[in-house]
């Protein structure tokens, strides 16, 4: 969890890491259409900023991945993230993640990427129901 403004901003401009914002404007709480801090990471953006030591965690242990699932969507991550991706949480859209060419406060995502295990169909309605 992020807390602090300039934080969330660093995260953002120097390592694409965008998050998700969960908490709601003081002067206008019951709205829900625009979030404000704190920011939430996926276990896969705070892996992969602990790998690059740029971040450190306080307290609790972070131990991510766990899982052959957990290590397989890590490596997805990273290697969408090092190809200049902003990546972002998929669910909404019935992915894994989603793919912006730029910062997503600018451009919309232009991918949805699913994590499908080896030798497991994909049905032709299951792709058309993801096409973005």
């Amino acid at each position: 969890m992020v807390t602090c403004a300039d934080d969330v901003l660093w995260l953002r401009t120097k390592h694409r890491i965008v998050g998700s914002l969960e908490g709601s404007h003081p002067a206008n709480p019951l709205q829900n259409n625009y979030f404000g801090l704190p920011l939430f990471l996926m276990p896969e953006e705070t892996a992969l900023l602990i790998e690059r030591d740029a971040i450190c965690i306080e307290g609790d242990k972070f131990e991510w991945p766990q899982s052959e699932r957990d290590q397989l969507r890590f490596k997805l991550f990273k290697d969408l993230h090092g190809r200049g991706f902003f990546v972002t949480q998929g669910i909404k859209f019935g992915g894994e993640y989603l793919l912006y060419p730029g910062d997503p406060l600018r451009y919309h995502s232009s991918h949805i990427v699913s994590l499908v295990d080896h030798g497991q169909t994909v049905a032709a309605r299951e792709l058309i129901t993801l096409g973005r």
